[in-house]
């Protein structure tokens, strides 16, 4: 046994390092890498069987860990878990437990698979303490959470345990735009698009839902009632788009009456087709570009134009120079122009 203190949450705490039996382990009901497996099951009598199969069902990264664990002979990093009785439960580190019981009974004679190095936090630890670990380890550590979780956990801390977003903040080094696009992401999925799309793979698209919430023209369009919730759930659950990215233009579509048609009748590479017929940004980065160097050239600073006026930028002159001569020689080049 080992005393060691650290520092969690800011606090010092004094902890243990001990090698556990593996039967005196509980696994963590509250683990979010679980969550949506649970949330899918009929019933809410989750046993300790149940975890074991959500841990290995929904976990893609599983089969390579326990690759990993096993021909490296253990694992390097102690799993965390708290005193309850005369078991522990385990409040990081259930997959790598649950892969040692396996290992355990595949090779039933070597000792090694019987214990598990494991940090002990004290028997009444405080909660918050807990919750930084999760984070720790799972927002910036060697077996990050995916997005969805993430998010699960975000929206667990501020309704249930009433974190602020400045809290959470700290605690992720997200900003507050962030934490509170990723929240309303997960409520998105969670109320209105896994009752109706409750596929496993579905949770895979939750960066669409955050760009949805995410795109200031996109939040307008919401805002305005030119685009509902449930239209946006349809669209994804109907596969009209082939990755998050999409949804980026998404507003240059559902502005165009002819290619938010396009969208409903087709997928939304059809809108974007019928949109490039009007705005050849639609499907052109360098068009795109153009575009962005139009409105910045609108919407130049007086400072700026001034200061070019007087000579002060001459570097700018020089660009827009260029920029006048590659378009007047493109434009006569294809005939636009003599």
């Amino acid at each position: 046994m080992e005393n060691i203190t650290v520092n969690l949450d800011g606090v010092p705490t004094e902890i243990k390092r001990l090698k556990i039996h593996l039967k005196q382990l509980i696994l963590d009901i509250e683990n979010p890498r679980i969550q949506y497996f649970l949330d899918t099951r009929l019933n809410d009598n989750i046993t300790q069987e149940k975890i074991k199969f959500a841990l290995a069902e929904g976990n893609d990264q599983y089969d390579k860990l326990k690759e990993h664990i096993e021909r490296n002979a253990g694992i390097y990093d102690p799993i965390w878990v708290v005193p309850k009785d005369d078991y522990y439960t385990v409040i990081e580190g259930n997959t790598r437990a649950f892969i040692y019981e396996e290992l355990s009974e595949k090779y039933v004679n070597d000792d090694k698979w019987k214990t598990i190095d494991a940090y002990v936090l004290p028997h009444k630890v405080d909660r918050n303490k807990i919750n930084f670990i999760r984070l720790e380890k799972h927002l910036f550590g060697t077996t990050p959470w995916d997005a969805y979780e993430k998010a699960r956990e975000l929206y667990r801390l501020n309704a249930e345990e009433d974190y602020s977003l400045k809290r959470l903040g700290q605690l992720t080094k997200l900003s507050a735009s962030d934490i509170r696009n990723n929240i309303q992401a997960f409520m998105d999925m969670e109320k209105q698009y896994l009752p109706k799309y409750n596929k496993p793979a579905e949770r895979l698209k939750f960066s669409y839902f955050v760009e949805f919430r995410k795109i200031k023209e996109l939040k307008k369009l919401h805002k305005d009632g030119k685009v509902t919730l449930a239209e946006f759930c349809d669209w994804v659950g109907e596969g009209k788009f082939k990755r998050g990215e999409d949804i980026r233009k998404l507003s240059m579509v559902l502005k165009d009456e002819e290619s938010r048609q396009a969208l409903i009748d087709d997928n939304f590479q059809a809108a974007l087709d019928q949109l490039e017929q009007k705005n050849p940004a639609a499907k052109s980065k360098l068009f795109e570009r153009i575009e962005d160097v139009i409105d910045g050239l609108e919407s130049l600073p007086f400072v700026d134009l001034d200061e070019i006026k007087r000579g002060i930028q001459p570097a700018k002159i020089d660009s827009l120079k260029r920029l006048y001569g590659v378009t007047k020689y493109l434009l006569r080049d294809i005939g636009t122009i003599e």
